[in-house]
């Protein structure tokens, strides 16, 4: 399935754009009568498994060539590029909605379907909705909504909470806070439903539910929390690929099944595939020699740029959006420091660089804490690079006062994204504007 998706997302993005605004309420509902079609609803894998890139595409990962980004048609991977989002690119906002409006259309479907002879289908298909209507939420409030902390002043605007499958229903932007609220009591109720594991890796199980909340947790800075989750779904899965033992030959090292996978979500994105996207220079050389990732991440091409080459998906033209353990372990061990857990940080560390280092080149794993954090930071973006995490960090960490400028340098200009700047918020669609009489984000 993944590998023919590439070939289609462009015409699925631009149909969703003309189509998801023409559904008719309840549509689907009329057709709904067993489990299985509900189940069917929820394993479509070209809604609910192709999560947004934006975030990466917006990063500072990577970069094109000028003659690339001139060469481009497509207006939103362009302005995404620059952070100049307009009112006009809403496939992101769109894309998120749709998974929603099928999560809901789930939950509805299910309410009629009481009480069921089979409850176990019943609930893990319910947690499957919620997981995903969750993850929906928590990318839009990422693209959407401004960079927000934990415990701070949750009264600024959020993302439309859309709970209904009802369309002509509307429903205004809740707040920040109410957002996030939102997500974490879809997920909750997710993890209560779903089983342990799934049969396969593209259904959410209660170790994604719980690894998903870690996430969005640490995105704002609930640390605390994020320790608590990371560390439930650590204690009944740590599994780390060693990466000495892969072939960096390979030009797909990594199996998209592979142990570390958790929940496998992907996307396809213009500009990140290897005959465009060129790996920052400064982040390829922050992968000393001896570093196994910076053979099994990365080619280099024939005019001597660095591409990327390790997503956990099965092509290259798809990068890895999922939850993994490695990211699972990075976030436990940056959420045990920074809630002053010192011990349980340095306890998993070796094991970490075990997998990714070779003997003679492992990091320090003994130092104190300030110094352990700017390991783990640095750790973090090099194991993450490409998986559509950067954007949240740099969020998350300018709030913190890290004070991150994002610069690109194109066709002679040089275009700059200040630190906690209003366009970390993008501009809402005008369509969904107009439609849902919703508040625009400020410029």
């Amino acid at each position: 399935m993944i590998r023919i998706l590439y070939l289609l997302l462009a015409s699925l993005a631009c149909a969703a754009c003309s189509n998801y605004l023409d559904m008719k309420p309840n549509a689907s509902l009329s057709t709904i009568e067993t489990l299985a079609d509900l189940r069917a609803l929820l394993d479509n894998e070209f809604v609910m498994s192709t999560q947004t890139l934006a975030g990466e595409d917006m990063a500072d990962n990577y970069f094109v060539l000028d003659q690339t980004w001139n060469a481009s048609s497509n207006e939103g991977d362009r302005n995404r590029y620059t952070w100049q989002v307009t009112e006009n690119n809403g496939v992101d906002w769109i894309g998120m909605y749709e998974e929603i409006y099928y999560a809901n259309v789930v939950l509805e479907g299910l309410e009629g379907l009481r009480p069921s002879p089979d409850m176990d289908s019943y609930n893990e298909i319910r947690g499957t909705a919620l997981y995903y209507r969750g993850l929906a939420f928590s990318e839009l409030l990422l693209l959407y909504a401004m960079p927000y902390r934990h415990g701070a002043d949750g009264s600024g605007l959020g993302v439309p909470l859309r709970t209904s499958a009802d369309l002509n229903q509307f429903f205004s932007r809740a707040s920040i806070s109410e957002s996030y609220d939102r997500v974490f009591a879809d997920l909750e109720e997710a993890a209560a439903l779903l089983p342990l594991t799934t049969a396969t890796l593209l259904r959410p199980s209660r170790l994604a539910a719980w690894g998903l909340m870690a996430r969005v947790a640490f995105d704002i800075g609930d640390y605390e929390r994020a320790f608590r989750l990371s560390e439930q779904l650590l204690q009944q899965k740590s599994d780390l690929l060693d990466y000495g033992q892969i072939n960096p030959a390979l030009a797909i090292p990594f199996q998209p099944l592979n142990s570390e996978v958790v929940h496998l979500t992907y996307r396809y994105s213009a500009f990140l595939v290897q005959s465009r996207g060129i790996v920052d220079p400064e982040i390829y050389a922050s992968y000393a020699e001896g570093d196994y990732r910076k053979s099994l991440f990365f080619a280099v091409n024939a005019n001597g740029h660095p591409v990327f080459k390790g997503s956990y998906t099965e092509i290259n033209l798809m990068q890895f959006t999922g939850i993994s353990t490695a990211e699972m372990l990075l976030t436990n061990m940056e959420a045990a420091l920074r809630t002053g857990r010192l011990a349980e940080a340095r306890m998993r560390l070796p094991a970490f660089l075990q997998a990714r280092y070779a003997p003679n080149a492992r990091p320090n794993s003994n130092g104190e804490a300030a110094e352990l954090l700017a390991l783990l930071q640095s750790e973090r973006r090099k194991e993450l690079i490409f998986r559509n995490r950067r954007w949240a960090d740099i969020r998350r960490l300018n709030l913190e006062g890290a004070n991150i400028s994002l610069t690109r340098e194109l066709n002679g200009q040089r275009y700059l994204l200040e630190p906690n700047s209003l366009r970390y918020a993008l501009l809402i669609p005008l369509e969904a504007i107009r439609y849902s009489r919703i508040t625009q984000n400020p410029r």
